[in-house]
């Protein structure tokens, strides 16, 4: 607690210094001649300048006293300028529209609109979360994500426990995850879709299928790449949420360029702090012996999480476009209160996590010719600690085990284990002409793991810690793509090509396994794959799009080298293989935004998790998943002040190629603990002048809904019998249904017109509903969120 009065006295010390200076301010909304907000425009003035937000609103700080000549500019619309006089210590508040210009909009229907913009209409599908949109609102990455077609967030127990990202029901390792676009393990999880505060992005690019050569990952369905805020100028911001079940969430930027624009320095630093004691349904001993159902709080299962990132480096000049330099450290302290099922309370086991990772990032154009260069070194740090003598009931209650072995898990610990990680990825992109385009991606990654734990496994005969021999891990993706634009630039063509490797070294020892010291298992794999993307520009305001690809999906080090608990190693896994096809429609005109979108997958050799010799389980190379599914997202503005917006998905993937006899009943049954219907629907209010001139109040309401789903497989005449299974009920105990689950979100952001704050307020979970994860663990119920944020902003244009 000390750590975080500290880090709390800090923010508050930095905004009052803040905003004590003198901050004149410039703010308005951008709209069209139907008052629709128009985001992404340019408001400039003298040497400032900016881009409004989704709903039209720009601010801008410390416009000095004089005449000045203010321009806003759209895509398709024409240019407005007019002179404004700033007097001394004035706040304007302006409200601008802008009329359309047909003939601005048909040149430039593919060439001067923003990147977020680019993205959504690539070739290759992605679904953009637009973070800038709500960075005030106490909503975290994973909620905003889980509002989105497609896409569905496992999180067990409240703040900072761990995720798992679901895309039309590719999950697990299938999906992989990046930050602008390198692969995000070199952070060794101190820097996630679970913790990292939405003020610190721009936006969340999620890949369903296909992914880019450009991300360099071998993911099978899916990828998430968190993209940072680009910083111009000098900027502050902070934030500092306070919600139930004692969370406290504080977030701070700084970020600063000298005036002759070619050195800067930055920093990112976050904290994030939970109890997470709410209640839940458990199963307790009565008196007379049986079990019964109780409500209590849960009493271990915190969560503190520093993060800090500095960085700096020059930028323009002729032999660097930008060349950074980044020190990042993290600390991780996690309670663990149950197993993977909420089946047996734990009192004192918590997991720790450390890391210092220095890296460096070199960017240069030379001519037609783009280098982007990243290296990495990660030294990580984890701890598993569980050696009480004794267990916990789930009152919180203590009772002491007299002699034998510590811990209150099935696998006592008191690990100490580093890893190594060795990141390179080296981008090139080359431009042969307008129509043309080539680019190259390689990633090398290398992983070392060597450890101790007194408590932990010994090979057989001997009292060797297994986890003093070292294991390794290599892997190299590599990948080429042409782009190329034909038919007067309406059909735009991608063909892709990746290569994989990888090579791992270990012993595949754990409790009872007779295996000789010096035999290391060494296993290495090569593999291809190649894909295809299409689109095709309808009108200026629709197109469709397809993409293919037969891809790989390698092993991960956790899969291979085990985790000193009840997984064992398997140095013997071979890469997953998937082949994968998406279609689909987008319109986008005035107030109509509509998509539609489908998918087909067949993936043979998943990689599981299986039992083999109680308690211990392996991942190993069995099943096949064959699926296919469509969602359906829709956007429309009511009013200039009110905008709904709706999705829907729906996908049936089932268990397929099964040749094992006391198995085979299993082929044709869904897959387990995923979802297989999920829907959102939001509506979003933006008024202005509500209680002071210049002011903003942003409300919203979100609902959520998923299909009840299984935690294990069920004969497929068992299943609900309704049209496509959206009605009745499995004919299987209760205990194997996750139910119907509805969540309501409520809450509302307001703008102060004179000072660069805002504060948020939200109720997440507004019905008390019961929720829960994949597994059946449950999700907090009601809960309050309150958040002030603070930025300022020079922009040196």
């Amino acid at each position: 607690m000390r750590y975080k009065i500290y880090m709390l006295s800090v923010l508050l010390f930095l905004s009052k210094f803040i905003l004590a200076q003198t901050t004149d301010v410039l703010t308005g909304y951008v709209h069209n001649e139907d008052g629709i907000p128009l985001g992404d425009a340019t408001v400039q003035i003298g040497n400032y300048g900016t881009t409004t937000l989704s709903n039209g609103y720009f601010s801008l700080k410390n416009i000095p006293t004089g005449k000045h000549l203010l321009t806003v500019s759209a895509v398709g619309y024409t240019t407005f300028q007019d002179t404004i006089i700033k007097l001394a210590q004035e706040n304007l508040a302006l409200q601008i529209r802008l009329s359309k210009d047909d003939k601005v909009l048909q040149e430039v229907t593919v060439l001067g609109k923003s990147e977020t913009q680019q993205v959504r209409e690539q070739a290759i599908r992605a679904v953009v979360v637009d973070t800038r949109a709500v960075a005030e609102q106490p909503v975290t990455l994973s909620e905003l994500m889980n509002r989105s077609p497609g896409i569905r967030i496992r999180q067990s127990g409240g703040l900072g426990n761990a995720i798992d990202v679901s895309i039309n029901g590719f999950q697990g390792n299938a999906v992989q995850y990046f930050r602008d676009g390198i692969p995000l393990e070199y952070l060794g999880g101190g820097y996630g879709i679970n913790n990292v505060p939405v003020n610190q992005l721009e936006r969340v690019e999620v890949y369903k299928g296909v992914v880019p050569v450009s991300l360099g990952g071998d993911a099978l369905g899916g990828a998430v790449n968190l993209v940072r805020s680009k910083n111009r100028g000098s900027s502050f911001q902070a934030s500092y949420e306070i919600a139930s079940f004692n969370t406290h969430i504080v977030n701070l930027s700084g970020y600063h360029s000298s005036k002759s624009k070619q050195w800067f320095a930055g920093i990112d630093a976050f904290y994030n702090y939970s109890d997470n004691d709410y209640k839940a349904d458990v199963e307790v001993v009565d008196a007379n012996s049986n079990l019964q159902t109780v409500t209590l709080p849960l009493f271990h299962n915190g969560y503190e999480h520093y993060f800090a990132e500095a960085y700096g480096g020059i930028r323009d000049v002729s032999w660097a476009d930008r060349l950074q330099f980044g020190l990042a450290l993290y600390s991780i302290d996690r309670e663990s209160q149950h197993p993977a099922r909420m089946t047996t309370p734990y009192g004192a086991l918590k997991v720790y996590n450390t890391g210092v990772v220095p890296s460096a990032q070199y960017q240069k154009a030379f001519g037609k010719l783009n280098i982007d260069q990243f290296v990495s070194y990660s030294h990580i740090n984890r701890s598993r600690v569980d050696t009480i003598k004794g267990s916990f009931d789930w009152y919180g209650n203590f009772t002491e085990r007299n002699g034998g072995t510590p811990g209150e898990s099935p696998r006592p610990s008191h690990s100490d284990i580093n890893f190594s990680n060795i990141i390179n990825r080296t981008n090139l992109a080359y431009s042969i002409n307008e129509r043309h385009h080539v680019e190259a991606n390689f990633v090398y990654n290398y992983i070392t793991r060597l450890g101790e734990d007194p408590l932990g496994f010994r090979f057989d005969g001997t009292d060797i810690d297994v986890l003093t021999k070292e294991a390794t891990y290599s892997k190299t993706i590599a990948g080429l793509m042409w782009e190329s634009k034909w038919l007067n630039n309406k059909l735009t063509n991608q063909l892709m090509g990746k290569f994989f490797s990888f090579n791992t070294k270990g012993i595949n020892a754990f409790m009872a396994n007779d295996v000789d010291l010096e035999q290391y298992k060494t296993y290495s794999n090569s593999n291809w794959g190649i894909g295809h993307a299409l689109k095709y520009q309808l009108s200026d305001y629709d197109f469709i799009r397809a993409s293919w690809e037969l891809t790989n999906r390698l092993p991960r080090e956790n899969e291979l080298f085990g985790d000193n608990d009840t997984r064992a190693p398997n140095f013997e896994l071979k890469p997953e293989r998937s082949f994968n096809i998406n279609i689909g429609y987008r319109f986008q005109k005035d107030k109509l935004t509509a998509e539609v979108g489908s998918f087909y997958r067949k993936t043979d050799g998943m990689i599981l998790l299986v039992p083999i010799q109680p308690p211990f389980a392996q991942y190993r190379n069995l099943d096949s998943i064959r699926g296919y599914g469509f969602d359906v997202d829709l956007s429309y503005m009511l009013t200039k002040n009110l905008q709904v917006t709706t999705n829907a998905t729906w996908q049936d993937n089932r268990m397929v190629d099964i040749s094992e006899g006391i198995n085979a009943w299993m082929n044709g049954t869904r897959v387990r603990n995923t979802p297989y219907f999920f829907a959102n629907a939001s509506v979003l209010g933006n008024f202005g002048e509500i209680f002071r001139s210049g002011d903003q109040v942003k409300a919203y309401l979100h609902w959520n809904f998923i299909r009840e789903f299984y935690l294990n497989h069920i004969p497929r005449e068992n299943e609900p019998k309704g049209f496509l299974g959206l009605f009745g009920q499995a004919s299987v105990p209760i205990t194997n249904i996750v139910p119907n689950q509805h969540l309501l979100t409520a809450g509302f952001n307001y703008f102060l017109s004179k000072r660069p704050i805002s504060f948020g307020f939200e109720v997440k979970n507004l019905a008390d509903a019961k929720l829960y994860d994949y597994y059946k663990i449950q999700r907090p119920g009601r809960s309050f969120h309150f958040k002030i944020s603070y930025q300022l902003t020079k922009h040196n244009i």
